[in-house]
């Protein structure tokens, strides 16, 4: 079965019922006209003329149905003020949005250049391909600076062939390679220190002094901390000197010595020795590439669309159901300012960017600064420096409206995260009840890594349930804001690049309460450097933790950095080597962060955490300075099962309360050992050992979508 005729069997009857009501109802097809009427006989061509009709009835309820087929984009579809409406396909047929251009088969060459020839490996120079994009009118976008603390921007301009997104050809090309000795930093804006010089560091390997030419070559790795990922463009080679010199500066400057420092070549033609990479020259407007294996080539794109597919903006009770979002540079879709804007059972694939922003971004601009538009036309372009303007504006209201969402979704092979979550202001507690649910989101970081999460979330009083958040270099879940909802989730195979991170993360403001993370599945993490299934950072405060599962989470399951007031009961700890940490770092190096002016009291005095609604709210904030605030308190572990691990804490057992835990060796009552998801028997050991521990619904746990691999075959 076919993933778009599984998204829209649902969908069948759609049109029959709502003809019965009779509601307004437009079809679109491909093969329209947009002078046509619109009906089942004439249908329109495209979904911006149905739109427009709609919006000559705004007092209807429109159903805009739409034949099969592929509806190529070249600018976002703009859907605003519009109500009660719902986009969806006609009869279950199959319909796909692609922000791409195709290439005809018959349009790819051999390699002619007697220079790009020379630099080939001789093993490939006859079978690689080259695609002369400019030749075919097809804009080409080339790379560009990527990583932690720079802007999420789309994409570059991608090669998709047959489904799959090709890869920019990378040497080592299944792991990084150590940086060397320093012999400059460069910059290190972190730190705000400039006027240093371009970055230099040595390579030990030998690999590097046979590439014939830099031109066109990026680096990309882990340059000094394991959680901050970064991509940019190089200067040039010294292959005598076996250096590398970089030509533009990374947020921490580059450093050596630790395991994850580490780079990797991008872009190199003398690299393509893989099927399916590709080296892009954007400057010749050419596209190099081994084609892939096990593939007929018949669909092949390049991905040329910047902005959203659709956008809706000032909507009520709007519904996108049942298509394939795919083969784009920018997001799938973009919501703000509208309530009860639903994308229900889509395929959101194959793009460049995040696959949905509920919320305003940020692009730094004074227009965003006044609440304006992010672009001249209206149309949002991007998350931007999002980022950043949350870690210095904890108020910064991004406008989302609410009560919308997304259900039932799959999201996958996206470039800088699956779905980008706001809603609610911080500065007066209100919630946005915004949600995601039910989706498979899996391969979200293959451009943008560090903190481009499965699912971000932010504001006040959103809920992400029933997700299924899997294989990715960084983290799931990133959260700021107060009250949210984490359920039901299974996560696991995330930070399988990273050092010091968590698959479930939030920090360093303690005002960020109110926070729920219950029945969750946390498993089967990368033990190879620091890795924690839920992470409570600098200081963060306030988080309940119940009926979730711990099974062989990473290296430091929990980690309480300095907190208070994270309450952690009737959970299970299986198969670990440790289970929690916490230790005292506003005592130690993060002193700095609770001194006076410093950024704890820089937050607590923007949301007036000593008066309502925080004051109400949570009481204990109001008295956060009182006592020994740089000491851990009120954190408390109770009912917890502790089953086969061999260090229960790292830390001092007088920063929490410890009380009805059971820390055994022997069987606590599984149905299957092997598998913690199958649950306890009915008379199991641990209800007799754990006073009043209340059964976790294991059935409800995870995704309810069937797998994707099966709905492809």
């Amino acid at each position: 079965m076919k993933l778009s005729l599984f998204l829209s069997l649902p969908l069948c009857c759609l049109h029959i019922a709502t003809a019965q009501a009779g509601q307004q109802t437009l079809i679109v097809s491909p093969h329209g006209d947009d002078r046509a009427s619109g009906t089942l006989r004439k249908p329109f061509r495209t979904l911006e003329r149905a739109l427009a009709e709609t919006a000559r009835h705004p007092q209807d309820t429109t159903l805009i149905l739409l034949r099969g087929g592929t509806y190529f984009l070249t600018q976002t579809i703009e859907i605003t003020g519009l109500k009660n409406l719902t986009i969806a396909p006609y009869d279950g047929e199959p319909v796909a949005f692609t922000g791409s251009c195709p290439v005809k088969p018959g349009n790819l060459r051999k390699v002619a250049d007697p220079a790009i020839r020379e630099r080939l490996r001789p093993e490939v120079r006859d079978r690689v391909r080259q695609i002369d994009a400019a030749a075919s009118g097809i804009p080409l976008t080339g790379l560009m600076p990527k990583g932690f603390g720079r802007p999420s921007l789309p994409a570059w301009s991608e090669l998709f062939i047959d489904g799959r997104p090709l890869n920019v050809a990378r040497w080592p090309n299944d792991s990084m390679a150590p940086i060397g000795k320093i012999h400059c930093t460069g910059d290190i804006p972190r730190e705000q220190k400039y006027g240093i010089g371009d970055p230099v560091f040595e390579y030990r390997e030998e690999r590097p002094s046979h590439w014939k030419s830099a031109e066109g070559m990026w680096i990309a790795g882990y340059f000094a901390h394991g959680y901050a990922d970064d991509m940019i463009p190089v200067r040039g080679i010294d292959t005598a000197a076996r250096t590398i010199t970089a030509a533009l500066p990374t947020q921490y400057g580059f450093m050596t010595g630790a395991p994850w420092r580490q780079w990797y070549a991008l872009n190199l033609v003398e690299e393509i020795d893989l099927p399916g990479e590709y080296v892009l020259d954007s400057a010749g407007g050419r596209i190099y590439f081994l084609p892939p294996e096990n593939t007929p080539m018949k669909d092949i794109r390049i991905s040329t669309l910047e902005t959203p597919m659709f956008a809706f903006t000032g909507c009520s009770n709007v519904t996108l159901r049942g298509v394939a979002m795919e083969y784009s540079r920018g997001m799938g879709v973009y919501i703000e300012q509208s309530d009860s804007v639903r994308v229900d059972s889509c395929a959101i694939r194959n793009l460049g960017y995040a696959g949905v922003c509920i919320g305003r971004g940020d692009t730094g601009s004074d227009q965003e600064a006044a609440g304006q538009s992010a672009s001249p036309d209206g149309t949002p372009a991007s998350i931007g420096t999002l980022q950043n303007r949350t870690y210095n504006d904890v108020l910064f209201n991004r406008r989302t409206g609410t009560y919308n969402g997304v259900s039932n979704c799959y999201i996958y092979q996206v470039g800088s995260g699956g779905v980008n979550l706001g809603g609610g202001d911080r500065a007066t507690l209100t919630p946005a009840h915004n949600y995601v649910e039910n989706c498979r989101i899996h391969d979200f970081n293959r451009i943008e890594k560090s903190y481009r999460p499965g699912i971000w979330i932010d504001g006040v009083g959103n809920r992400i349930s029933n997700c299924e958040i899997f294989d990715a270099p960084s983290m799931a879940i990133l959260l700021h804001g107060n009250d949210h909802t984490v359920e039901y989730c299974d996560i696991y195979d995330v930070c399988r690049e990273v050092d010091d991170q968590g698959a479930f993360y939030y920090g360093r403001d303690p005002s960020e309460r109110g926070n729920r993370v219950r029945y969750c599945y946390f498993h089967d993490f990368s033990s190879a450097h620091r890795v924690s299934a839920t992470y409570h950072d600098d200081g963060a405060c306030g988080m309940e933790v119940f009926g979730c599962v711990y099974y062989k989470a990473g290296t430091i399951p929990v980690l309480i950095g300095g907190g208070h007031d994270n309450v952690y009961r009737n959970n299970l700890f299986i198969d670990l080597p440790q289970a929690i940490h916490i230790d005292n770092r506003m005592e130690g190096w993060g002193r700095n962060m609770l001194d006076p002016g410093g950024i704890v009291d820089q937050r607590l005095r923007a949301v007036r955490h000593t008066e309502p609604p925080y004051a109400a709210a949570y009481p204990e904030l109001a008295r956060y300075w009182e006592g020994t605030p740089r000491v851990p308190r009120g954190n408390a572990f109770a009912g917890n099962l502790f089953y086969r691990v061999g260090r229960i804490l790292n830390g001092s057992p007088a920063w929490a309360d410890w009380s009805n835990n059971w820390i055994t060796t022997d069987d606590p009552g599984f149905a299957d050992p092997a598998d913690p998801m199958k649950g306890f028997v009915p008379d199991a050991r641990i209800y007799r050992m754990i006073d009043r521990f209340a059964p976790i619904p294991f059935e409800r746990i995870g995704c309810k979508l069937p797998d994707i691999r099966t709905v492809q075959q």
